[in-house]
């Protein structure tokens, strides 16, 4: 699965153009993405791609109008013939290069589908019926989310002159508000332990010691087709095991970088990569820097 994750973090970043319509405009988003997940890990033979995205394929257009899903047909063959046209021709005539018409390799893949979804649009189940205004089933717009997340972290600390190491690990819940363009804002908490061996005045490492942070960050997500970037900030409060009662605070910084797969029923599974600075003020000022991974789960409401 993770190895599924990395292949999705390099598939495309940037979104391309999409038509201006919401429902044409979220149906386009939702092929767009099962067709791009699909080729990170190798596309093949179109025909057997195609019937194998099919089911998750109807369940997008099974819930858009024929009218407008005829409107994306034509918007994609617009766009095709923008971009040269038959791909096959186009990628000889640009010296063979797959990177030369990889868009243009994208919206054949994406009308593909499409035609075949409108083939097999009398399989609809009953119970999928279309909708006045599809916001989609593979991407994330105009909606509140939750996202949770946990994972494990390396950590460095700087106390005063001494510097060491321990690791950890830490869970997240974040309630957000998902914007128009994906992008999303989100708040939350963020609960976490982390066990070292601290060294003492003469240099020499103790016993275990355990250590809990609360993190209460802002989280800004910056999305792109089947990545995302998020930064984010907030307040910090750090106790160890010396005194559970006792609390210093401080603050917290932090990036991430991740990737969501499709829709599973109905939660978008993901992986993100994060580092952190921390700073916390007590009787004697601790740095942090955290680095780790951790898997996560989207839930639209």
């Amino acid at each position: 699965m993770f190895l599924r994750f990395a292949l999705v973090l390099l598939a495309a970043c940037s979104m391309r153009r999409a038509p201006a319509h919401p429902t044409e405009r979220a149906l386009f988003r939702d092929l767009e993405r099962q067709v791009t997940i699909a080729a990170a890990t190798g596309w093949g033979i179109d025909r057997t791609r195609v019937e194998g995205m099919l089911e998750t394929t109807l369940d997008s257009t099974c819930r858009v109008h024929p009218l407008a899903r005829r409107a994306l047909a034509r918007w994609l063959d617009d766009q095709i013939a923008e971009h040269g046209g038959d791909v096959e021709l186009a990628w000889r005539e640009r010296g063979k290069n797959l990177s030369k018409v990889d868009d243009l390799l994208v919206l054949t893949r994406v009308r593909l589908v499409l035609r075949r979804a409108e083939e097999s649009a009398h399989e609809c189940p009953f119970w999928i019926e279309p909708e006045d205004t599809y916001r989609g089933r593979q991407i994330s717009e105009h909606r509140f989310q939750v996202s949770l997340g946990g994972g494990g972290k390396a950590i460095a600390i700087q106390q005063g002159k001494d510097a060491d190491v321990s690791a950890g690990g830490a869970g997240r819940l974040l309630l957000g508000r998902m914007l128009g363009n994906g992008d999303g804002v989100y708040v939350g908490l963020e609960i976490g332990g982390s066990a070292g061996f601290p060294k003492d005045a003469m240099g020499n490492r103790g016993n275990l010691e355990i250590a809990a942070d609360v993190v209460a960050p802002v989280v800004y997500r910056k999305t792109f087709l089947n990545s995302y970037v998020e930064l984010e900030g907030g307040w910090i409060g750090r106790t160890t095991e010396r005194d559970w009662n006792k609390y210093d605070h401080g603050i917290h910084v932090g990036a991430a970088f991740g990737a969501r797969a499709l829709r599973t029923r109905f939660v978008f599974p993901g992986a993100a990569f994060g580092i952190s600075y921390e700073r916390v003020w007590g009787d004697e000022d601790i740095t942090m820097f955290k680095v780790g991974a951790r898997v996560a789960l989207d839930l639209d409401l």
